[in-house]
């Protein structure tokens, strides 16, 4: 069976219970999306088990958010300049992987950009062009060689006045892990778990294929698909311009750590397969970043890292489908 993500309204932080033939759906509003997890048993020790992985990502959020004065990185934002701020183990080990995942990637993945996304628009919309200086004195407060940890006492501290983190980026990857965990502790071996239609974690297998079957779809199209992945205990995640980028030229709402400036990217989307859900979200987000020379390279040095890239149409040329990593028994390309 295809699994494919809908959208659609959902009561803000109720969970809401589908059953479609064998496959059962709890569902629940959370960091603006949808998260989801599908699985076959019905069993009432089981659906406790799938209730509880959603009721995680509520403190998750609560934890992540940066809307919210009183979580945990807001707290952060606010006193690390200067002095060590003391954090919960998980959203250390969260910094800890951001920071290996900046390194790896030459900074294309960057979570002290918060002040970048202020300056575009992007934490409060309206969205809006800053001018040159704006830019110029965001990028002074922004960046990850700004955050220092250490690991012995836990603690997290920022070396430039005026930086601030934002997981907006990798942040829905870490819930789906968590909660995860929560429901593989209940018994619950064999599921789909999805944030909106962007970031999955595939845990066993369905009944009717030897994993769980999705898709990559066309940014541009939402209904058509480009490629099926069979996932067995692999996470996907998928990053991509916006339609109006794509077919009206409009900016890229995704801003390039480095420069500033919204992306200028061959790639339509990218899609990452690999164990973790958190480094699938933060790759896929570089490789968009990077272009798709850079990401077939990091590829190749990170063998455990799969990937699905749709280039963008240029010069009478289609969307063009390339991939790396993957074995051709968990691979359908359809077009």
């Amino acid at each position: 069976m295809l699994t494919t993500f809908t959208g659609g309204e959902w009561p803000q932080g109720e969970i809401t219970r589908e059953e479609e033939g064998w496959l059962y759906r709890l569902s629940r509003e959370a960091m603006a999306t949808r998260f989801q997890v599908l699985f076959e048993v019905l069993d009432a020790d089981l659906t406790s088990a799938a209730e509880k992985g959603l009721d995680i990502i509520d403190d998750l959020e609560s934890q992540l958010t940066v809307y919210r004065e009183g979580s945990e990185v807001s707290r952060i934002n606010r006193e690390a300049f200067g002095q060590e701020v003391m954090v919960e183990k998980g959203l250390f080990e969260l910094l800890q992987m951001s920071r290996t995942l900046w390194e790896e990637t030459g900074g294309c993945f960057d979570i002290a950009v918060h002040q970048l996304l202020k300056a575009w628009g992007i934490f409060k919309p309206p969205w809006r062009q800053p001018s040159r200086d704006e830019i110029q004195e965001a990028l002074l407060k922004s960046g990850m060689d700004a955050v220092l940890l250490d690991e012995g006492k836990q603690a997290v501290r920022f070396s430039r006045e005026g930086v601030e983190v934002n997981f907006g980026a990798i942040g829905k990857g870490y819930a789906l892990e968590k909660a995860a965990e929560r429901l593989l502790a209940g018994g619950l071996e064999h599921f789909l778990f999805h944030g909106g239609n962007s970031s999955l974690l595939a845990r066993g297998a369905s009944t009717w294929e030897n994993g769980w079957l999705t898709a990559v779809v066309d940014p541009m199209d939402w209904s058509r698909e480009m490629v099926h992945l069979l996932l067995r205990n692999r996470a996907l995640s998928t990053s991509a311009l916006s339609r109006e980028c794509l077919t009206k030229g409009e900016t890229a709402h995704i801003i390039d750590p480095r420069s500033g400036y919204p992306v200028q990217t061959d790639l339509a989307s990218a899609s990452v397969v690999c164990r973790s859900a958190t480094v699938a979200e933060g790759l896929s987000t570089a490789f968009l970043v990077m272009g798709l020379d850079m990401a077939l390279e990091y590829c190749q040095k990170h063998p455990e890292v799969g990937a699905v890239f749709l280039r963008r149409p240029h010069q009478g040329r289609p969307l063009e489908i390339i991939h790396t990593g993957i074995p051709s028994s968990s691979l359908e390309v359809l077009v």
